[in-house]
């Protein structure tokens, strides 16, 4: 549902860290079995986001409905495509949400019914032999102001959810199950010691679940101390959360943002064209974890001009804009949105694919690079453009680089290249990054779905810029 961050890390000045990290794949754990989902959301209908006002970027399935089955499909085909073990399903707002959730009435009642459709869509789909991902809810116990009576109301909310979902024989196969219960996590955005936490949250009466705690901007709050799992940090490295020494949950997210201004503040990532993505991947390579967390699938709203958080309305924690958003499904490339017009298409959904492919070692011989550039044609104004690129899997022995077919050096061994234009004419050009010596199956081409190439591809990395020199 809307985003809305608690209070207490309005307050906070951690700053959202990006680091280049080596150019190779990490050496971690080598544990199998890690189960990738995706935090998804269901709450396109009338009295959520389901006017799609604020949205950065436009689906390539349209501005559709939570209640349409065929986007609910169309999503699973991509997700199995994908290899998605699991769906994070976001109630996180329900105990703020007017009017009451035991209303059961407006932006919650549509809440419930999309997510029951979902479970009945998926239902209908593995009897269709397919493989849908298994399910996990995400309630909230404070995500936003605190309410009256929290812990009763939110057991209330676990209760209703037993009777209404778990306790259906129809849904039985549709839950992710963990330590023996099907897996229930709870939002609870605070920055508490554990003991203030331990003393908070009870008396939690959820006996047939296997509960995690969620938090948020687990750099600054240190809840993972406490077991939570996270929901996303305001760094690109994302928090690990460990139960008895092994890794049990991580984030993997394109952009981030920290407190105090979320996405204006000047210390956010933005996409930057995959590579800070890369390089937050590297933490799952690094710990295997059981559980990988993708940030996110599709939440597509945001605050309005002049109507953020705090006293003067300019702290933005939902989409902000094409570059300082964190969605992954595909996009138009040519349709404006609330903040600007264009899209990534399916780049994010491509390089999500190679990356699964790679961690899970079906192709462990590819490399994947992204060059770090805003991934929309930018606007150069200096006589030099620095390039920079990232990459994960098998080392390259070198790179090359090309501006409109033009080959311009080749043998670099680091990872990056000033790029002079001061003998560039003004107007549209391509620069491409090469890696030498490596290849892929998954061409990243954004305009479409890539499958799996039977043949090993060059691995490249291309960038489109606008040269206005000298500047207006």
């Amino acid at each position: 549902m809307r985003r809305l961050l608690s209070f207490c890390l309005l307050l906070s000045a951690l700053g959202c860290l990006y680091l280049s990290a080596p150019s190779e794949t990490p050496k971690g754990a080598e544990r199998h079995g890690t189960l990738i989902g995706l935090q998804y959301e269901t709450f396109f209908t009338p009295h959520n986001a389901g006017s799609w006002e604020t949205a950065e970027a436009i689906p390539v399935l349209g501005k559709y409905s939570s209640y349409d089955v065929n986007v609910i499909r169309k999503h699973d085909e991509w997700f199995e495509q994908l290899g998605i073990d699991w769906l994070l399903l976001d109630w996180s707002n329900m105990l703020w949400t007017d009017p009451a959730w035991e209303e059961h009435q407006g932006a919650t009642k549509e809440l419930e019914d999309t997510t029951d459709l979902l479970f009945r869509t998926y239902s209908e789909l593995e009897k269709e032999g397919k493989k849908p991902p298994k399910l996990v809810i995400m309630i909230g116990l404070q995500n936003g102001p605190p309410v009256p009576n929290a812990i009763e109301r939110l057991n209330g909310i676990i209760a209703w959810t037993k009777r209404s979902f778990l306790d259906k024989p129809e849904y039985k196969n549709r839950w992710l199950y963990y330590q023996g219960k099907p897996l229930l996590t709870i939002l609870y955005n605070v920055g508490l010691s554990c003991q203030e936490i331990d003393k908070n949250t009870a008396p939690l009466v959820a006996p047939d679940w296997t509960v995690r705690w969620m938090g948020s901007q687990l750099q600054e709050t240190k809840v993972e101390k406490c077991g939570f799992w996270s929901w996303m940090d305001g760094t690109i490295r994302q928090i690990v959360t460990y139960d008895h020494g092994e890794a049990e949950e991580v984030v993997v997210t394109p952009s981030c943002f920290p407190p105090p201004k979320f996405w204006l503040e000047p210390r956010a990532v933005g996409r930057d064209h995959g590579a800070p993505y890369l390089e937050s991947w590297k933490v799952a390579f690094e710990v295997r974890p059981k559980f990988i967390q993708i940030h996110q699938w599709n939440e597509f709203a945001g605050q309005k001009e002049g109507e953020g958080f705090g006293p003067q309305h300019d702290i933005y924690g939902d989409e902000y804009s094409l570059e300082l958003s964190d969605d992954l499904e595909p996009t138009q490339m040519d349709q404006c949105a609330y903040r600007g017009c264009g899209g990534w298409g399916y780049y994010y959904l491509n390089l999500t694919k190679a990356l699964i492919s790679l961690y899970r070692g079906k192709t462990p011989d590819i490399t994947v690079m992204a060059v770090s550039s805003p991934f929309q044609a930018a606007e150069v104004k200096e006589k030099h453009l620095l390039l920079k690129w990232t990459v994960l899997g098998q080392r390259p022995r070198a790179y090359s680089v090309e501006m409109d077919g033009k080959k311009l050096a080749k043998g670099i061994q680091n990872h990056s290249y000033a790029l002079d234009l001061s003998k560039t004419v003004p107007g549209k050009h391509r620069v491409t990054v090469t890696a030498e010596g490596v290849h892929t199956y998954f061409d990243l081409d954004p305009a479409k779905l890539t499958e799996e190439s039977t043949r090993p591809l060059p691995v490249t990395s291309t960038i489109d810029f606008t040269y206005a020199w000298p500047p207006r």
